[in-house]
């Protein structure tokens, strides 16, 4: 293969990747809506339960917990974690790092002075690897 053909084929992964996503997002819209219907149906027939292919299916009423807005507590005077803690829940709290944030901190870190602290040489690994960076290419209007 020549280099344009690797990357030619390369591009047409990228694409089948990015066109996959799509259709896994559309699926999932079509799951929703379809437990939704099927869930109605049951409630219609009064069938509590019912087995297909090897499958037992029944509706679940279930209740799901998400933390309110950052900006929504503000507005209200409420830290999250304090919450927490005052409600005996303070173990679910973990400390994370984003590892594209640590990555983007590092990287600027390092472009400032050089390169990393013994400090943080210490607690983090480098490695060098390879990349094909891809970008977009606009056509340039004549002047």
């Amino acid at each position: 293969m020549t280099l344009l053909d690797l990357v030619k084929t390369y591009q047409t992964l990228l694409e089948q990747r990015d066109a996959l996503t799509a259709e896994i997002k559309a699926v999932t819209a079509d799951l929703e809506a379809l437990k939704s219907r099927i869930i109605q149906q049951m409630i219609d027939d009064d069938c509590p339960r019912i087995t297909a292919s090897g499958y037992s299916f029944r509706p679940a009423a279930k209740t799901a917990y998400t933390k309110r807005s950052d900006r929504e507590l503000s507005a209200k005077g409420l830290d999250f974690r304090r919450v927490l803690r005052a409600e005996g829940l303070g173990y679910v709290i973990t400390e994370t790092i984003d590892p594209g944030a640590l990555q983007t901190a590092l990287e600027r870190c390092t472009k400032e002075h050089g390169r990393l602290s013994p400090a943080l040489a210490a607690v983090v690994r480098a490695y060098e690897y390879e990349d094909v960076i891809r970008r977009k290419v606009t056509a340039k209007k004549n002047i």
